[in-house]
């Protein structure tokens, strides 16, 4: 017990280090901690002093870590469905969807093609049984954009209520219930040994969404009305309701799908008036993004071994990985709003706004190591990846013109 607060407390201290330098840096917090996750695994910590990481993560505290970081990253996921407002895509639909299709599909081609090349160049790195599993999970996390961190992006930089802000929230909100969508398929796919296998889980799933969004209706209407009379929440329906988030979590995962999609469901069936959406995210918040959400980063970093890219090929792969992921979600966002009618210098910022990943793609990722699709050599690069292409975001709006209001 004493080793395990001891680790859960150097990991909140250094996330939280990391991100406020992050910060300072004009980067969003996110990177901070998860390069934090890293530093105190086998690329740094392991490294300098391995007895020191031996003895602070053993099997048993990284069981309980890892426990806890799945907490977490249940409830962020509940957060985020509960983020996602509907209203943001009112009168943007056509241009926005246009822009997710391509942005989806360019970047999730180019990474299925690019995992098939993997089969024969480095079949390591796709150690599962089927590899179409792998290649879905490969594309999968390249189509992915990071909806929370493109939304702090545009609000540190005054671009959430102009027309790029606008269009780019609404493109990431379609992409982001695409690629959820995306990954729930992929996972009854990895999961299952026949289609009728693959398509059990997607029926339930859908039938489970229909029963939350549809279904709920008439307790979310009531649920405002009652908010909106002035009736606080008591602290019995505050917990029902995070205690939902979980029930739906277990749902999904027992169905055959993952619990992370089951928690999104129940943060999109979740009341969308303003004053009481914004109450619940504060009671968990704190918790989540300070607490448990760190902990999900340092799993994240344990399993993390930049070491293990011990060769040139290894290396080419992964500057392979990097090149295919900013140009799929750059090209495809850009090239699509430039055949829309918009401006060159506002349909470049839409490309690198839609590039960023962040967090989202460190879900993906962990969830394919999870089912043993992708090798950790892989889920290193993708890792990298994913730091690259949020690091690069602000600097290149900047040069664009956009940069920090504050």
């Amino acid at each position: 017990m004493a080793t395990s607060l001891v680790a859960v407390a150097l990991i909140v201290v250094v996330a939280q280090l990391l991100g406020e330098l992050a910060q300072r840096w004009q980067q969003p917090r996110v990177i901070g901690e998860i390069v934090g996750g890293i530093v105190l695994g086998p690329s740094l910590l392991g490294a300098v002093a391995p007895d020191l990481e031996a003895h602070l993560f053993t099997p048993e505290v990284r069981s309980q870590l890892d426990l806890l970081g799945q907490l977490g990253l249940v409830l962020f996921m509940f957060l985020i469905g509960l983020e996602l407002n509907p209203k943001l895509l009112q009168g943007r639909i056509p241009l926005a969807s246009r822009i997710t299709s391509v942005g989806v599909l360019l970047p999730l081609g180019l990474g299925v093609c690019l995992a098939m090349g993997f089969e024969q160049w480095q079949p390591q790195l796709l150690p599962g049984d089927r590899a179409l599993s792998g290649a879905l999970f490969m594309g999968t996390a390249m189509a992915i954009t990071a909806f929370p961190v493109l939304a702090r992006i545009l609000k540190e930089r005054g671009l959430m209520n102009q027309p790029l802000g606008a269009l780019a929230i609404t493109a990431a909100a379609l992409e982001d219930v695409v690629s959820w969508v995306l990954l729930a398929v992929v996972v009854a796919i990895a999961r299952s040994s026949s289609w009728a296998g693959v398509l059990l889980p997607l029926v339930g799933t859908a039938a489970w969404s229909w029963l939350l969004l549809v279904g709920l209706r008439p307790l979310r209407r009531w649920l405002e009305h009652r908010y909106r009379q002035g009736h606080q929440l008591g602290p019995l329906l505050q917990t029902s309701l995070f205690g939902g988030a979980l029930f739906s979590a277990a749902v999904t995962e027992w169905i055959g799908v993952h619990a992370i999609f089951g928690a999104f469901l129940w943060g999109l069936a979740m009341p969308r008036y303003e004053p009481l959406r914004r109450r619940l995210e504060l009671r968990l918040e704190a918790v989540v993004l300070q607490l448990l959400l760190p902990l999900f980063f340092a799993i994240s970093g344990l399993s993390t071994r930049i070491g293990s890219l011990n060769s040139g090929p290894l290396w080419t792969a992964a500057l392979l990985v990097l090149l295919l992921a900013v140009l799929g979600k750059f090209l495809g966002a850009w090239a699509m709003a430039r055949l829309s009618g918009i401006e060159a210098r506002e349909a470049q910022a839409l490309g690198w706004l839609m590039n960023t990943r962040g967090l989202t793609e460190l879900v993906i990722l962990n969830v394919g190591l999870g089912l043993g699709v992708i090798s950790t050599e892989l889920f290193t690069m993708g890792v990298l990846m994913a730091l690259v292409t949020t690091v690069m975001t602000g600097p290149l709006l900047s040069r664009l013109g956009y940069g920090p209001t504050v």
